[in-house]
């Protein structure tokens, strides 16, 4: 696509290392840049403990860093990553509210936790914080709003406290990233009436020994069927066989429909769970090959790969760029909650929906609405990790 309009072709097909996860690291994305963009893409897909472990201590292996806002608070100290000009951002007055402000309108709350806009702008001293300077540390980019998958069992389930019945027992799959497994649980928890008086974006030192002793005991028990890191575990333990209850985003969620699993995602009576990711770049970059991670920065930005991750059930930043590039029919699907017109198909061109079904949950704005927590990591990280991969494996 080299018409008019379209991203300028950069001279000497330079090359570009992006790190990041198996939720936007896709091939099409892959195939719709280069070819956009005249550039060779080299995908480094690790499962997002590894990928932010990967950031901070090996700066000089990646050029581009594809991944959650949260994360930044365990990269972003170490140097690894280098302030985005908003002048050479070219549709940063497209993107909406939510990651400038932490809020989809004025008149909404802030929900806990990782909120994109406290991790968004670089400011004076060098720390991020949600004052507008001219200089970002991530685009902000894909985002969602993730519950609970069901496969079998009861239909009438719509509350977290399902990942921690009796009735599910030996039946539940949990996510191990101690930064969104643990919200998991933790709302699970308090949808049983216990972690009441907690913060749930930031626990103290006396509710990560509650969560954990939880997660330890019925582990022990036999409660969890399995506990996935990479996305690909996540789809085929719920693919396992039914009744199955437990984590899964949404992208996990279009590879069990493409593969024929009758999978259902309520939508959560507490709330669902928020995350909002990122195109960030390299502290090494300079020159042609920094020029090349803008031209990505920027296409990312403009509708093509908007369009791509929307199949797979999430949402962009830049939501009027990415309305041009789906069709009539799957804009009203995925972003108006409407009912299939025809059969929805997700990026790799496999049908996921019929004609006549809908998405669980609504529109975008009713979706990302109801979101009571954002993946985050907690004053207390390092001791909640510790604690979490000692029940994990204890």
């Amino acid at each position: 696509m080299n018409g008019p309009g379209a991203p300028a072709i950069l001279p000497g097909r330079p090359t570009l290392r992006v790190l990041g996860t198996a939720v936007t690291l896709l091939e099409p994305i892959r195939a719709a840049a280069e070819g956009d963009l005249g550039i060779t893409l080299d995908f480094i897909t690790l499962d997002g403990t590894e990928a932010h472990r990967r950031a901070a201590l090996a700066p000089r292996s990646f050029d581009i860093f594809d991944q959650w806002f949260h994360d930044l608070d365990l990269v972003w100290p170490t140097g690894s990553i280098q302030p985005i000009e908003l002048a050479r951002v070219r549709a940063w007055d497209a993107v909406h509210a939510l990651p400038k402000t932490g809020r989809l309108a004025p008149d909404r709350p802030r929900a806990p936790g990782g909120d994109p806009s406290a991790r968004l702008y670089v400011q004076l001293d060098g720390t991020l914080g949600a004052a507008p300077t001219e200089r970002i540390s991530l685009a902000p980019t894909v985002h969602n709003a993730d519950g609970f998958a069901v496969v079998g069992g009861d239909a009438s389930v719509t509350s977290w406290g399902a990942l921690i019945d009796p009735a599910w027992s030996g039946r539940v799959v949990l996510q191990t990233d101690a930064a969104i497994g643990c919200v998991d649980l933790l709302l699970a928890l308090r949808a049983r009436g216990e972690l009441q008086d907690a913060d749930p974006g930031n626990l103290a030192l006396g509710q990560i020994d509650a969560l954990v002793a939880t997660l330890g005991r019925l582990r022990r028990a036999g409660h969890f069927r399995a506990f996935w890191t990479d996305e690909a575990e996540g789809v085929a333990a719920m693919s396992a066989g039914p009744p199955v209850i437990g984590s899964l985003w949404w992208s996990g969620v279009t590879r069990l429909r493409a593969a024929g699993v009758a999978v259902r995602v309520p939508v959560p009576d507490e709330g669902y769970r928020g995350w909002f990711g990122g195109v960030g770049l390299a502290a090494h970059l300079h020159g042609r090959v920094r020029d090349a991670a803008y031209a990505y920065l920027n296409w990312w930005l403009e509708g093509p790969a908007g369009a791509i991750v929307a199949r797979n059930g999430a949402y962009m930043a830049t939501q009027g760029a990415v309305r041009a590039h789906l069709t009539p029919a799957e804009w009203a699907f995925w972003y108006d909650g409407a009912m299939a017109e025809a059969p929805i198909h997700d990026a790799f061109g496999r049908e996921v929906y019929r004609a006549g079904e809908r998405r669980e949950g609504g529109c975008y704005a009713e979706r990302m609405g109801r979101v009571a927590v954002w993946n985050t990591v907690m004053d207390e990280h390092n001791y909640l990790v510790r604690r979490w991969d000692g029940a994990m494996a204890g």
